[in-house]
């Protein structure tokens, strides 16, 4: 019985998504993790989230982006040539990456309204220094190999 569970232990520990984190200067964080949900083809879910140094104790995920499997090529290429991208067909909220100096700039926008029917929109932006940006690429690699992993 001891032998079971110590493999359930190892399976779960390989299938539980684990995540990367980056952390600016000024305290803003980014991290990215997969979802770890049953999804349909080309639908399981990478989760950027991006964390302003003032919010890390009122909301410690921070506001978080879901990117599907189908879209992550095309983030991942933008990081890696260091081209502007935006996640495809979204309405209410949208990843952009772009070059912006020595780095690469993440902005998560979330168009949305509160209780009253008033705007209430949110922004998120960090930028990524350029030594970070290729371990970002292969961090979102593998968490989109992890996401699809999940897919039905």
């Amino acid at each position: 019985m001891n032998d079971f569970h110590q493999a359930l232990s190892t399976v779960l520990a390989e299938l539980t998504p684990q995540p990367w984190d980056y952390t600016t200067p000024d305290g803003t964080r980014l991290r990215v993790i997969p979802e770890g949900l049953r999804q349909d083809p080309g639908d399981g879910i990478v989760l950027v989230q991006i964390c302003p140094a003032a919010h890390v104790q009122v909301t410690p995920d921070g506001p978080e982006c879901p990117v599907r499997t189908a879209d992550m090529p095309g983030l991942i290429a933008a990081l890696t040539n260091r081209t502007q991208w935006t996640t495809p067909g979204s309405w209410g909220d949208a990843l952009t990456v772009r070059p912006e100096g020595d780095g690469m700039r993440l902005a998560y926008t979330v168009w949305a309204r509160d209780t009253t029917g008033q705007p209430a929109d949110v922004d998120r932006t960090v930028l990524v220094p350029e030594a970070q940006r290729l371990p970002l690429a292969s961090a979102l690699r593998r968490a989109g190999d992890v996401a699809r992993g999940w897919e039905d």
